[in-house]
């Protein structure tokens, strides 16, 4: 019941969230107004996300509730530190992708002079899909995480290693990256490109496009939903029992 309401909640999050953003892309910045009309648009925008995720996160805790919502508006600079968190998990595997592209022919190089090997493109596959792992996983159950505790117990949460821990338990690790490439990775890289041959340009390509459009959407908020579960996962197993 409450994956239900937890997906339910962020397709309609994202939607308010997505409409914010594309008042933001359609603001010109051709006066002064514009500019701060566009930055306060942008603003709204993180806000917004930040209030769609700790509302989710309440939802798995405690269920849907008024008081839930003053939790979530209240805890919404929370976005910060985790959005840290996220840029810096962003900034190391970047250039962690970048210092291996530069030296590509030194490494291919070795693997050559010591092992005969003179194809190791699966080795910088194997480096990319890493790389994408790190920031989609890792960095999304630690900001995931930080959100949580940072709900219960605001600022002080950061000064304790509880999330960080909840965050890198091995459950939710693997758990995490079963639900990203099943329900994220893969609707996102197959499903959404995905155009039968043979399918006329007429309103059988307008419903086709819609249903695809849906299904990837429902798909990507359970994954974000049970993604957000696993990060929070024994805080809201322990905020459910002391409800009870």
């Amino acid at each position: 019941m409450r994956l239900l309401l937890v997906t339910t909640w962020l397709l309609i999050g994202a939607a308010i969230t997505a409409g914010v953003y594309w008042s933001f892309l359609i603001t010109p910045e051709s006066s002064v107004i514009s500019l701060l009309t566009s930055g306060l648009l942008l603003a709204a925008t993180v806000l917004v996300a930040s209030f769609v995720v700790n509302g989710a996160i309440d939802i798995w805790s405690r269920g849907l509730s008024a008081a839930g919502l003053r939790r979530a508006v209240s805890s919404i600079a929370s976005v910060i530190p985790a959005a840290l968190i996220v840029a810096v998990m962003w900034w190391l595997t970047t250039r962690a992708e970048q210092w291996v592209a530069m030296r590509s022919g030194q490494i291919g190089a070795i693997f050559i002079a010591r092992l005969g090997w003179d194809d190791i493109a699966w080795l910088f596959s194997a480096i990319r899909y890493a790389a994408i792992w790190l920031r989609w996983v890792i960095g999304g159950l630690l900001a995931l995480s930080l959100m949580a505790a940072m709900l219960s117990a605001g600022w002080s949460a950061l000064r304790r290693p509880a999330w960080l821990r909840r965050a890198l338990r091995p459950r939710a690790i693997a758990a995490s990256t079963v639900w990203f490439v099943a329900l994220i990775a893969v609707p996102w890289m197959f499903l959404l490109p995905w155009r039968p041959d043979g399918l006329p340009p007429t309103s059988a390509e307008f419903a086709f496009i819609a249903v695809k459009l849906t299904v990837s959407a429902l798909l990507l908020a359970i994954g974000t939903s049970l993604i957000i579960y696993e990060a929070t996962r024994s805080q809201a197993t322990t905020v459910v029992a002391a409800d009870s």
